[in-house]
């Protein structure tokens, strides 16, 4: 019941908030496409719900299938557009996929011996919602599609969703040893792919969007980290170690689905808000807002920043249980664990480097320096609806400093409890003395007075603009550049022109495409598609080759027959 709880929190906490949000952002929309959003988002929170609550696998499956169709409502609101249609085709795929899946797994566990088999098809079924690598590919194409408030709830709330089932049938994976192993590697191994890949796909991304949708991909992935651990230090006998492992990797996973809910919640809503004054989500052609948006930029400093576990914020303590669980592992003795530990540490402080690196493009690029377009200079602050829901958000976080340390008190029975209070005290010393140094730099240079002036070198620029600013695709460019191996980029250089002293502009554009969509899951369907365009030549329509078909099927069939 306390994990449906848990649940259950983000779905009540992100809809509102979203719905809030909604009331403002969809202003000036026609009065016939309203109750078409509104109808499709009241159904999707209460299918969300209905999966928490549903009482069987039946009801669960049946709950599920409503989910994802209302979803895809939500995806294809702006279905006038043609990415919004391919988006939508590509979510509904997916949902149907996942949806066979789970069948296949729900037919699986009614064999004993069949359990791997069941779990396996599960984490295709639910790994298409999480987004587990390859399984993302919705992900970067729906959430731009979708309207901020959809995105909001389908990220924040949605695709945790598929751990709660992971948890709802496959929690304890099975009192078998082997089984915890696989499952708890398993999981490991898709949330590091996951983690790394999604943060990795982020970095790049020009579309403020599509970057926080490749980030939701790295916060499943470890989510995955935490619970694949746990798992693992499930199946290691005897000893209050393990047991103490378990706990808190569990426990820090779970955590981590609050935080992300909440905060990427209150990033998608601010991405809206930036959309609806600015009419693009092109880092590349933002800049500025911050002065003309105050509340909006505040807030979503603040969120990202929480999000990319940096600390004081919660990010940083649910992340912190699954680190502590990560060293205790590697000082467990066992080669496993030690193993498995060493990689869950790795990987988390690998992605939250780049994590950090990520969040800070989004707001320099976004929010600091001059506006690279007119519609960045000329955007106002959004109706106090809009900001207020992304507050509350942020404030729901906030309070997950207490309720973290509540739920280790609940959960873990009180192991790493006072790993908790140590950082959350030290990370709120560390907000009241920066809040006492703002204020003595208020104190000592007032707003407003008048400050003595100077000429200063400026290197032979008289007015700076924005164009001698970093871009966001310059501030990660070296990064880029970096992991250009697996990212594999596509550079547009277009040259000077015209006379050196006075020459036209020049660009470079950079694009990145996900590896998953182009080089798995694209050939693949081309594959398939012409395999049955070149079964599509049996259809000549001749009786002859008909009854010569059947035939050579009888004998197959008898030569089987004989045979066994």
């Amino acid at each position: 019941m306390q994990t449906k709880l848990l649940f259950t929190l983000p779905i009540a906490a992100v809809g509102a908030a979203a719905a809030l949000h909604a009331t403002a952002y969809l202003h000036g929309e026609a009065k016939n496409h309203l109750p078409r959003f509104w109808a499709f988002f009241l159904a999707t929170l209460a299918s969300m719900l209905a999966v928490v609550y549903a009482p069987g696998k039946i009801s669960f499956l049946l709950a599920w299938e409503a989910m994802g169709l209302s979803s895809a409502g939500l995806v294809a609101f702006e279905n006038t557009e043609k990415t919004v249609r391919r988006a939508t085709w590509i979510y509904l795929l997916a949902c149907h996929a996942g949806a066979c899946a789970l069948m296949l797994a729900g037919v699986f566990l009614n064999s004993p011996d069949a359990f791997l088999a069941a779990f396996f098809c599960a984490i295709v079924g639910f790994g298409l919602k999480i987004g587990f690598p390859p399984f993302h590919v919705w992900l970067p194409e729906a959430h731009p599609a979708a309207p901020a408030p959809a995105s909001a709830v389908m990220s924040g709330a949605m695709i945790p969703l598929g751990f709660y089932g992971l948890l709802n049938f496959f929690w304890p994976v099975s009192t078998v040893v082997p089984y915890n192993t696989t499952a708890g590697l398993t999981l490991i191994a898709l949330g590091v792919a996951g983690a790394i890949g999604g943060i990795l796909f982020a970095l790049p991304q020009v579309n403020l969007k599509k970057l926080l949708a490749f980030s939701s991909v790295e916060n499943m992935g470890v989510i995955a980290m935490g619970l694949g651990l746990a798992l693992v230090a499930n199946s290691r006998d005897g000893g209050s170690l393990f047991s103490e492992i378990y706990v808190l990797s569990f426990t820090g996973a779970l955590v981590h689905v609050m935080n992300h809910a909440l905060l990427k919640g209150a990033l998608f809503l601010g991405a809206g808000s930036i959309l609806r004054q600015t009419g693009t989500l092109d880092q590349d052609r933002l800049g500025g807002l911050m002065k003309r948006m105050p509340f909006t930029g505040t807030l979503f400093t603040l969120n990202a920043l929480g999000l990319a576990g940096l600390p004081p914020l919660n990010g940083f303590l649910g992340e912190l249980l699954i680190y502590t669980a990560g060293f205790l592992a590697v000082r467990s003795g066992s080669p496993l664990l030690v193993a498995a530990g060493f990689t869950v540490l790795a990987a988390l402080a690998f992605t939250g480097g780049l994590a950090a690196a990520a969040y800070c493009k989004a707001i320099g690029a976004t929010f600091l320096g001059e506006p690279r377009s007119k519609a960045a200079a000329d955007a106002i602050e959004t109706p106090k609806r809009m900001w207020i829901a992304q507050l509350a958000l942020f404030l729901g976080s906030v309070a997950m400093i207490p309720g973290t340390i509540f739920i280790v008190h609940k959960f873990a029975n009180g192991i790493g409890e006072a790993t908790l209070l140590t950082a959350a005290t030290i990370g709120g010393a560390l907000v009241l003395m920066t809040a006492a140094l703002v204020g003595l730099r208020r104190f000592l240079c007032p707003r407003g007075a008048v400050k003595p002036q100077c000429p200063t070198w400026d290197c032979g620029y008289h007015e700076p603009t924005a164009r001698m600013a970093y871009t966001a695709t310059a501030f990660t460019q070296p990064l880029a550049d970096l992991f250009a191996f697996a990212l594999r980029p596509r550079k547009h250089l277009i040259p000077f022109k015209g006379h050196p002293a006075a020459p036209t502009d020049a660009a470079l554009v950079t694009e990145t495409d996900d590896r998953a969509l182009a080089g798995f899951w694209r050939p693949l369907f081309t594959f398939f598609a012409r395999a049955f365009q070149r079964a599509h030549l049996l259809q000549s329509g001749s009786l002859h080759l008909y009854i010569l078909l059947i035939l050579i099927t009888v004998v197959v069939l008898l030569v089987a027959a004989f045979a066994s």
